[in-house]
């Protein structure tokens, strides 16, 4: 038998069969052979982890916030308290800067060098730049500090020696020096050197910046005596 031949045969035999199974077709299932089911290997459980969150309250002494005391024995003798100063942002060179603002040197009338001035805590000098927060040195030797809501001491040692200056004076003593006056005016305030002097100090604590916070409480100042005349 030719292919052609077999071809033929094998097309009419087909040809010969339902193209589509009729609607009652049922098949037998003993002659059915069923596949062998694939199951697919397991593939390992691997999860992407998440990135964690940080919470700023975690970071220890965020946000908090502590009452400072700064003490001298001698050459001057100091007791300041900076009340409220947060833990995080506080430098060395704030502290400095809050003494520095308070005391002079000699008859010169002008406050000493920031670099004078040593910031002592547990009666050694804090070492390290004048950026140092607070934060940064209470975590070792006081880390409960760090809670928030303590009075925390440091020493003050001025080289050279200053002297305190006059309008530093808390107010009730004035009064209880000076019996019968009155408090004084607006304009009386702002024509004390303490009023300029406490500015430039709130600027500097703001801003970061002594220079330029003496130049901003200059500039303050001269507008308005300016505004005066």
């Amino acid at each position: 038998m030719t292919e052609l031949t077999f071809v033929k045969s094998f097309l009419s035999a087909v040809d010969s069969r339902p193209v589509r199974f009729s609607q009652d077709y049922v098949a037998d299932p003993s002659s059915m052979k069923w596949p062998i089911p694939y199951t697919l290997p397991r593939l390992p459980q691997s999860y992407a982890s998440l990135p964690k969150k940080i919470k700023t309250t975690d970071v220890p002494g965020a946000a908090k916030s502590v009452n400072v005391q700064l003490k001298s024995a001698r050459n001057p003798t100091l007791d300041l308290s900076l009340d409220n100063a947060p833990l995080m942002t506080t430098t060395v060179h704030d502290l400095r800067e809050f003494v520095r603002q308070r005391v002079v040197v000699g008859d010169s009338g002008q406050p000493p060098a920031a670099e004078k001035i040593k910031i002592l805590f547990n009666k050694k000098p804090v070492g390290g730049s004048a950026e140092k927060t607070l934060a940064e040195i209470l975590s070792d030797v006081q880390p409960d500090a760090l809670s928030g809501g303590k009075t925390v001491e440091f020493g003050v040692m001025i080289m050279g020696g200053a002297i305190v200056r006059a309008e530093t004076a808390p107010a009730e003593t004035q009064k209880e020096s000076a019996p019968g006056t009155t408090e004084p005016s607006g304009e009386e305030v702002l024509s004390t050197d303490a009023f300029w002097s406490d500015l430039q100090e709130f600027l500097g604590r703001r801003i970061r910046d002594r220079d330029e916070a003496s130049r901003l409480a200059t500039i303050f100042r001269q507008a308005w005596e300016a505004s005066r005349s």
